[in-house]
């Protein structure tokens, strides 16, 4: 039987669609549930004559995160087919800020538990009457004062004096804010009519214990209950970062052979796949363990690590493109880790998967990461590159600050964001990028004036830029040279608009034909005369014994400058002057440039 596929079904006419999933198993459909985008898995669900079956099943953050990706006020009718234990772990991620409640997210999802329907608030309030009698009373301070009449205090002076609203003539209770008294009036309303046992408690609780220690005792259970789902607190996931130790990832004991089968014939869904991402030495190695029972460790601790690295990077949980993304930077890492591991330890990527621990493979991951953030890091600290990495390429300053941010990550030109690293060939590439810039950085700290006097000792108002912030190292690099070659000094100042003509005849010579009548030249090669850079290398002879670059490597710095350069001039007319405002390889002084005028 040919594997129906969430896309299939929802492209189908509702009443075909419908026909369709109730002729799977159960198992069945808790797997094409499983496998639909987030915000999708709502439509199949309520297809399904089993849908109370199919919400209930759903691990805790997949549902967690189908919730948020429906948007929890389009998400009542699954809220209302989930328990009460799948309830409080929404509420638990949703309702807490470290160790703070947070009163908007709290009545918010109050609201929606209403509009969920009677028995989802019943059946909740019955399971934290049972098991939680720290919460209620502290998510209701933030919203009502409670005072309970005295034993000596009749009924109608009590009412005179007391706040108008009260349920049983014993507690009198003051609503913080009006617009939210219809909510908590009818809040309270039903915990009396659940437990008024319940009712006396939590008001008792609010009059009686401090805030702070309600709230202290209600972290200290939500804490507990989320450990519980394999959800660690902030500080007890940190160490999903901590260095590898040894850079060697341990072993784990196996105690059945890796051909040992599911016990099933229908394997349960593996949810990690669905954020695997596109990752090929991961993919490889999971293709290869797929469907052995080595796959439920893998499943069990691949989760693990997900949960630590959501807590610590504060992941925006409103957010479910973030939430994917933090599930993919997981697979980022274990693919990257594999790789890591299969180079130094001489094993294949589904060895490691199998036998390895999981937390380190993502810790080496992590470790080869950190340590070209060190690199990075301690160019900065030597004063050639500003910490605000102005004079870089933009490139290069995007690439240095993901890797100095708090959690190093890879700016990625073609989609424009940081993502995360994935493989050793964006490691070499990123270090490769290291050394360059400490080369360029290097260089430019031996050609007067240094970087951090350009603001003070070059003219910026006259120029063709206008502002030292929009220099960077190459273009200074080529001002220099060309002030050198118009028999100046090798120094990073800027190059009169009336020499430019006069500095392309030098520079570009064979680059120029005869032109007549003002005609443009027909375009030359991509790439300047060899012999210009030659002699331009020859001209930073003495601060390149200084620097200590090889003179291959000086070579190709300064064609690296000249190329855009040759690249604007090349196919100008030799007999009209170039404009200075519209060079931007170079420095221009503009005050003395004559077409102006």
């Amino acid at each position: 039987m040919a594997i129906i596929k969430p896309h299939s079904i929802l492209t189908l006419p509702p009443a075909e669609a419908e026909a369709l999933i109730n002729d799977l198993p159960l198992a069945e459909q808790a797997s094409l549930v499983l496998m639909a985008p987030w915000e999708r898995r709502q439509e199949i669900i309520i297809l399904s004559r089993e849908s109370r079956a199919l919400v209930q099943g759903l691990p805790v953050e997949e549902l967690f995160w189908t919730v948020k990706a429906v948007g929890p006020q389009d998400a009542v009718h699954i809220l209302n087919l989930a328990n009460a234990e799948q309830l409080q772990f929404i509420f638990d991620l949703d309702w807490w800020h470290k160790a703070e409640l947070l009163p908007e997210k709290i009545a918010t999802w109050i609201l929606l538990l209403f509009e969920a329907g009677e028995d989802a608030m019943a059946s909740w309030l019955q399971w934290l009457k049972k098991k939680d009698e720290t919460l209620l009373p502290a998510i209701l301070r933030p919203f009502i004062q409670v005072y309970k009449r005295p034993d000596d205090m009749d009924i109608q002076e009590a009412k005179d004096m007391l706040p108008l609203f009260t349920l049983d003539n014993v507690y009198f209770v003051s609503f913080q804010k009006d617009a939210l008294q219809p909510i908590w009036d009818r809040f309270l309303v039903k915990i009396l009519d659940v437990s008024p046992g319940l009712y006396r408690d939590v008001l008792e609780t609010i009059i009686g214990e401090s805030a702070a220690e309600n709230l202290e005792n209600a972290f200290r259970l939500r804490r507990s209950r989320i450990g519980d789902w394999g959800l660690p607190d902030y500080y007890d996931a940190l160490d999903i970062y901590a260095p590898l130790r040894g850079n060697y990832v341990r072993q784990v004991e196996i105690s059945f052979s890796e051909e040992e089968k599911w016990p099933d014939t229908t394997l349960p869904a593996f949810v990690p796949t669905l954020y695997m991402g596109s990752y090929p030495v991961l993919r490889t190695a999971i293709e290869k363990l797929s469907g052995t029972r080595i796959m439920e460790r893998v499943v069990h601790e691949w989760a693990g690590a997900a949960n630590k690295i959501l807590m610590v990077d504060e992941v925006d949980l409103d957010d479910p493109e973030a939430l994917r993304d933090s599930l993919l930077k997981v697979a980022a890492l274990l693919n990257l880790g594999l790789e890591v591991a299969g180079r130094t330890e001489g094993r294949s990527p589904e060895e490691v998967l199998k036998s390895g621990v999981i937390e380190d493979i993502i810790r080496l991951a992590n470790t080869a990461i950190r340590r070209l953030a060190a690199k990075a890091r301690s160019l900065v600290s030597s004063g050639l590159v500003s910490r605000d990495f102005l004079h870089l390429p933009e490139a290069w300053a995007d690439t240095l600050k993901g890797l100095l941010s708090e959690r190093p990550m890879l700016w990625d030109p073609a989609l424009s964001k940081y993502r995360p690293f994935c493989d050793m060939t964006e490691l070499t590439s990123v270090e490769n990028l290291i050394t360059t810039v400490g080369e360029w950085a290097l260089l430019m700290a031996c050609i007067l004036p240094q970087h951090g006097n350009w603001t003070r000792e070059i003219p910026w108002n006259s120029t063709n830029l206008g502002h030292p912030n929009e220099l960077v190292l190459p273009q200074a690099l080529l001002t220099a040279l060309g002030q050198k070659t118009l028999g100046g000094e090798l120094k990073v100042y800027p190059i009169s608009a009336e020499k430019l003509n006069y500095l392309r005849s030098i520079w570009f010579p064979d680059s120029m034909i005869p032109s007549f009548s003002g005609k443009k030249k027909s375009s030359g090669p991509d790439e300047p005369p060899p012999e210009t850079i030659r002699r331009c290398v020859e001209a930073l002879r003495p601060v390149a014994k200084q620097t200590g670059l090889a003179r291959k490597k000086l070579y190709s710095m300064v064609k690296e400058s000249l190329t855009p350069l040759y690249k604007e001039w090349r196919d100008l007319p030799e007999d009209v002057p170039i404009d200075g405002r519209f060079v931007s390889s170079v420095i221009v002084n503009l005050e003395d440039n004559q077409i102006y005028e």
